[in-house]
This record gives structure tokens, C-alpha cells and sequence, in this order.
């Protein structure tokens, strides 16, 4: 993708082959306007839930619900430029973006990948060390290229030795189908369509690597300066959508099939690969520790990832891009 950041979600994380319909439930005018970007994406089914409920209106928000599944890389550059105010965004385009000086802040984590990012190969390439002199489709600059630099480094194999094809997240697929790639790094759905039409095999996913990767509902520091009402708003309508997501599975995930113009089954498949995490689990994740299971640790690690490859030069400091007070100020149920 030529309009990347330099570099490595997500969910994370979007997706075209998604092509939803925009629901229509009104919004309250008077209010002043909150563009939120959306996509078919576990950590962004709240998204659609609530509006498509009328709960965002309810809550005096005028939400726009923008559809950001043709190029969902691109929808994070709308939201450091000022297009979207709210977009979820992969923990590692986070942390890059910040390294950049594009001040945004974290505050909600939506959701962290366990298999639905994957790396895709042609039969017979059995492993990650097998792609040495091969061919790998993925879009430059994003967190995917990052997954791969660190399952290459984990197996073993120098990154320089694989070519690297630049596309778009949702065409990474094509190229692997066409033959035009001997292996792909992608999310679902195109890792699941990559398998079955391009003959391919998964030989790394993010279920190696639980909470490397996830998706965190970000906006721009001046907008957190400016509205902070509008962002406690906006954490009650996500938490009243994640409640009615875990205590009533069925009918919030038909909500999503009918938006994305997808069957229950494909939705729920998808969720079952990409935990959405509850307000609870929020907590846990915001705690200042280190490791994986906090967001304080797993941006740590992406940063120093980004200075010692020279993508950054100077690390991200966690406590001063992740905000938890909105969080902190929601009832937690017993």
C-alpha cells in the first residue's frame, strides 16, 4: 500500500470484503458532530450495534457512521488528520503513529487478535524459515509487516532474504490467488479465502503470539482535551454494546451479518478468532504492568521493536498515550 506509514494490528484491522450497508437511525443534530469510522472487524462490531440501535442518539451523541472497509489503513490517516474523530486502530499502527508525533491517545481496548491474523503459504512451504527467496504479499508500513518481521525473527530466518509484495490489506488475498505471491500475511476474511482458492496452508498466526496485536479505540488528543463529556459518552454507549454482545451473542452478532451483508455463522467464526474484551477485562489491560496481558506492556514492546529495526527514533512512552479515566469512570458490574 503506497500510502502507508513507514514500516507494523488489529484488529486488526479492516476489512473490504465486508461491504456493509450504513445504517440509518437518526442522530441527534444539535449535537455537535462525532465522525466514527467503521468496519467489519470484531473490535469494531460495537460500532455498528450501537448505531444501528439508535443507543449513540440515545446518548446525545450525533454520530456519523463512516464506512471504512475499502481502505482501512487509509481510515487511520483520516483520523490523525482530523477526517474521523474516533477510529480503532492495531496496537502497533498506535504506537507508530505516536512515534511520528501525531498525538493520539488510546482509550478503550477493543479487542486482541488470536488467530484471525495469520501468514498464508503455497503447499510445501511448511514453515516461516520455508520463504526464504520466496515471495510475500502484505501491505508495507503496517502492523502485518511487523508480525512478520517478528514471527521471521522468532523461526530464525533473515526478513531481507523474503520479497516483499506491497498491496492493500484487501487485495493481499488476490495476489496469493493469482500466483503472484508464494505467501500472504492478512486478517480474516482473506486469510480464510487465501486457504481455500490459493491452495495455501497457515504456518503462523497471532494464536502463537496472544496480545501481540489487537485493536484500540483511539482519538486525537485535542479532541479528548476539547469534549472529554463526548468521550465519557462515547465509553458508555461501547460498554452498554460490549454488555449486550456477551449476555445476548446472538441477536448483537445478527445485527452485524445483516449490516456487513454476512451470514451469522461467518460473524460469529470471526469473533471466535478475535476476543472482544469487556469493560472488566479494560481494567486489567490498562493496568500498569509488564508482558502481554497490559497494553502498558505490549506497547513497550512495539515500541522498542520500532527504534531497534530504526523505524522510531526515540520510544513511545505508554503512560502518556493511554488514558483510563474514562474507563475508570464506568460501573463495573459485580
Amino acid at each position: 500500500m503506497k500510502t502507508h506509514i513507514p514500516i507494523l494490528v488489529a484488529i486488526g484491522l479492516a476489512l473490504g470484503a465486508c461491504k456493509p450497508a450504513a445504517p440509518q437511525p437518526g442522530v441527534a443534530s444539535s449535537a455537535p458532530l462525532i465522525r466514527v469510522g467503521a468496519n467489519c472487524w470484531p473490535g469494531n462490531y460495537w460500532i455498528d450495534i450501537a448505531h444501528t440501535q439508535g443507543w449513540f442518539k440515545e446518548a446525545g451523541l450525533n454520530v456519523e457512521w463512516v464506512d471504512t472497509n475499502a481502505d482501512f489503513f487509509a481510515s487511520l490517516h483520516d483520523l490523525a488528520s482530523g477526517k474521523l474523530d474516533l477510529a480503532v486502530f492495531s496496537f502497533y499502527d498506535f504506537v507508530s503513529f505516536n512515534a511520528q508525533g501525531k498525538d493520539l491517545v488510546g482509550v478503550i481496548a477493543c479487542d486482541y487478535s488470536s488467530g484471525v491474523d495469520a501468514l498464508v503459504a503455497r503447499r510445501g512451504i511448511e514453515s516461516v524459515r520455508g520463504l526464504a527467496g520466496k515471495k510475500l504479499a502484505l501491505p508495507k508500513g503496517t502492523y502485518l509487516e511487523s508480525l512478520f518481521n517478528r514471527a521471521a525473527e522468532r523461526a530464525g530466518l533473515d526478513p531481507t532474504t523474503v520479497t516483499i509484495v506491497d498491496v492493500l490489506l484487501e487485495k493481499v488475498h488476490e495476489e496469493f490467488i493469482a500466483g503472484r505471491a508464494d505467501a500472504m500475511f492478512a486478517a480474516e476474511p482473506f486469510v480464510s479465502e487465501g486457504v481455500a482458492k490459493g491452495d495455501g496452508a497457515i504456518i503462523f498466526s497471532t494464536k502463537e503470539a496472544v496480545g501481540i496485536e489487537g485493536g484500540i479505540g483511539t482519538l486525537r488528543r485535542q479532541f479528548v482535551q476539547e469534549r472529554p463529556a463526548d468521550v465519557q459518552a462515547l465509553l458508555a454507549v461501547w460498554n452498554r454494546t460490549t454488555e449486550f454482545i456477551k449476555t445476548q451473542p446472538d441477536e448483537a452478532f445478527a445485527i452485524v451479518a445483516t449490516v456487513n451483508k454476512k451470514t451469522l455463522d461467518e460473524v460469529k467464526a470471526f469473533a471466535a478468532n478475535d476476543k472482544i474484551l469487556d469493560l472488566r477485562e479494560n481494567r486489567t489491560a490498562f493496568t500498569y504492568a509488564a508482558g502481554l496481558d497490559s497494553l502498558h506492556g505490549s506497547l513497550r514492546e512495539i515500541s522498542d521493536y520500532l527504534v531497534r529495526r530504526g523505524l522510531a527514533t526515540k520510544k513511545v512512552d505508554s503512560t502518556e498515550v493511554l488514558d483510563d479515566r474514562f474507563l475508570r469512570a464506568l460501573p463495573v458490574k459485580p
